[in-house]
């Protein structure tokens, strides 16, 4: 691998190709301040075995979400169902407070009377 080639992007869009030495301190890059780049590259080795395990795994990770998915649906229905149930309570609530207010008006109207009926009975002994 002693022939090789490498181009970098620049961050103006552009490429630059890189020299062919090898850094050997990263002091030495500091200090010449040169375009040279220290990379490491690791090699990703790929078995067969890690993929029937990964595919178990993911079987068994479907099965999961499904059971979770009809969990939330679970608690979806159940949330709907209570939802009805502040629906109602809430009509209840409704039709008790309009009867309240139908009493309100009555007493205010009553009271109104009798506040009429006492200024006309004063007014009448002052005649």
């Amino acid at each position: 691998m002693d022939n090789y080639e490498v181009n970098v992007l620049t961050r103006k869009g552009g490429w630059k190709k890189l020299p062919q030495e090898v850094v050997q301190n990263k002091d030495e890059l500091r200090l010449n301040n040169s375009d040279n780049l220290d990379i490491n590259v690791s090699e990703d080795n790929f078995d067969s075995n890690n993929l029937d395990v990964s595919n178990s795994n993911l079987f068994e990770n479907f099965t999961e979400i499904s059971g979770i998915i009809n969990k939330l649906k679970s608690v979806e229905k159940e949330k709907n169902e209570l939802i009805c149930e502040l629906d109602e309570l809430m009509k209840s609530f409704e039709i008790r407070k309009n009867n309240l207010d139908k009493k309100l008006t009555n007493i205010q109207r009553e009271k109104e009377m009798y506040d009429k009926a006492i200024n006309l009975i004063t007014s009448l002994k002052n005649v």
